[in-house]
């Protein structure tokens, strides 16, 4: 098992991958707000690091929160939530379009698992 991580800052991007999510039998992600190292000092102080000063003209505070989506997968599925991800994000490796990862999953509760 693997849990695949998505961060997106295209808000409007979690609904189009949930609904092929759920196309392809996907079934139990989950969505969460957050929002990036940058955008968080930004914030915080006005004693923020030097390269947060020179970049503040360039972080939109307007800018609506990233989307950290997670969902719980069988080895032999990721390639497939992958594929669906990049279909509806384009290209990950493009600036300004997202970071995607997994990490192994030893021990769950709670997920029905297809036999």
């Amino acid at each position: 098992m693997q849990m695949l991580i998505h961060i997106t800052n295209h808000e409007e991007a979690v609904s189009p991958i949930f609904n092929k999510l759920m196309e392809a039998g996907f079934h139990g992600a989950s969505v969460i707000d957050c929002e990036g190292m940058l955008s968080q000092l930004n914030q915080d102080s006005d004693d923020a690091p030097a390269i947060v000063g020179s970049l503040r003209r360039f972080i939109n505070p307007e800018r609506q929160q990233n989307k950290l989506i997670l969902l719980i997968l069988k080895d032999e599925e990721v390639f497939k939530a992958e594929e669906i991800i990049h279909e509806v994000s384009g290209n990950l490796k493009l600036p300004n379009t997202g970071i995607l990862f997994t990490v192994p999953v030893m021990r769950w509760e709670g997920i029905e698992q297809k036999k």
